[in-house]
């Protein structure tokens, strides 16, 4: 074991050495014979961060002994006999001093939810909750809305993934490794509630776009600034409506407008054509 401690740091030479996991979202943890290896997410290539996804989560499915988890990462055909539809809502949170605190903020978070399959912790940081479907199931507004007084309450900084319904079949193991690698994009982004919706953009450009040589040479080509990004990003999130987007940003809709002439003149990208402003938005992932 020593030898792949040795070859792990060889493979990533700015990897460290620990005495407990890092509690940082952007950090990958190992443990290799009683050590803790921590890797930097910023310092890996999208295919790298993939690879390394998955093996931080065979990591963690190895100190789980539960039949959902068992079914959920394909240790266990049986499907559970369940003939309902569920959602797997899966959290990362930060700053649990202990077990016992770990387990009380469980319970509250539980609590919260009015049909609840099971729930448990996966290791120290990450755990699942299996929620079934019905008429008052939480929103991720909902979602959001509770995770920020839990937080609140026991001092923590929780991340949230709210997974969509699925029937209980033999697909929902091979849906759940989609929505685990969905779960970890989430973690690096800037709200701490993401469901699908929030993190497939990303998620997408990621794995298909983000290194070509095309996305990059368009990114470069546009050459964004503080204030051109803050408009696009404005414009997408008001759909394209200027009295809104005039609002939100104290600026006079003449100004708004020059700016977006001014950029359609050095790119162009016509954010007005929302056809332009949808690639213009994807580039700025």
């Amino acid at each position: 074991m020593l030898g792949s401690i040795a070859k792990l740091l060889e493979l990533y030479p700015d990897a460290q050495e620990a005495f407990e996991p890092s509690s940082d979202p952007n950090d990958y943890n190992f443990l290799i014979s009683g050590q803790w290896i921590v890797i930097r997410k910023d310092q890996l290539s999208s295919k790298e961060k993939f690879l390394l996804s998955l093996i931080s989560q065979k990591n963690d499915n190895k100190s789980v002994s539960n039949p959902w988890w068992s079914f959920l990462i394909h240790e266990n055909d049986k499907v559970p006999n369940e003939k309902i539809n569920v959602r797997v809502i899966q959290f990362e949170v930060q700053k649990l001093e202990s077990d016992n605190r770990a387990n009380e903020w469980l319970n509250v978070f539980k609590d919260t939810f009015d049909d609840v399959v099971d729930s448990f912790w996966i290791n120290k940081y990450t755990g699942i909750l299996i929620e079934k479907e019905t008429k008052s199931n939480m929103d991720k507004l909902e979602v959001q809305r509770m995770i920020q007084l839990i937080d609140s309450d026991f001092y923590t900084k929780s991340h949230v993934y709210v997974g969509q319904f699925w029937p209980v079949d033999a697909k929902l193991p091979n849906i759940f490794d989609m929505e685990r690698q969905l779960f970890h994009k989430s973690l690096e982004m800037k709200d701490n509630v993401n469901n699908l919706s929030t993190v497939i953009l990303d998620f997408l450009i990621e794995q298909n776009l983000k290194n070509t040589d095309m996305f990059k040479s368009l990114k470069k080509r546009i050459n964004i600034d503080a204030k051109t990004t803050q408009m696009i990003n404005m414009l997408y999130k008001c759909d394209s409506n200027l009295a809104k987007m005039s609002k939100e940003l104290f600026l006079h809709r003449n100004t708004l407008l020059y700016r977006m002439e001014k950029f359609h003149e050095q790119t162009d990208f016509d954010l007005k054509d929302r056809n332009d402003l949808v690639l213009c938005f994807l580039l700025l992932k």
